[in-house]
């Protein structure tokens, strides 16, 4: 039987394996959070693209159907 001295050695190791599991655990979060807010960004800036390309693509058929409409474009076609 192993007397308090050991009992409570034995204990306080694990108390210090599990601290440091704790530990490593929470940088291991850390980690994750600052990768999710990076991969956050990038996903915000890339709707902001589409979202440009978008205006882009409806002011392009705007003026292309303005174009088809004009005198200057009579018996051409277009894609």
């Amino acid at each position: 039987m192993k007397n308090h001295f050991e009992q409570n050695e034995f204990h306080g190791d694990r108390l210090d394996r599990h601290r440091e599991d704790i530990n490593s655990a929470n940088s291991a979060i850390k980690r994750m959070e600052r990768r999710m807010n990076r991969l956050e960004a990038k996903i915000q800036t890339q709707e902001e693209t589409i979202e440009a390309l978008e205006g882009v693509i409806e002011n392009q058929q705007v003026v292309m159907a303005r174009f088809r409409s004009c005198e200057c474009a009579k018996g051409r076609t277009f894609g």
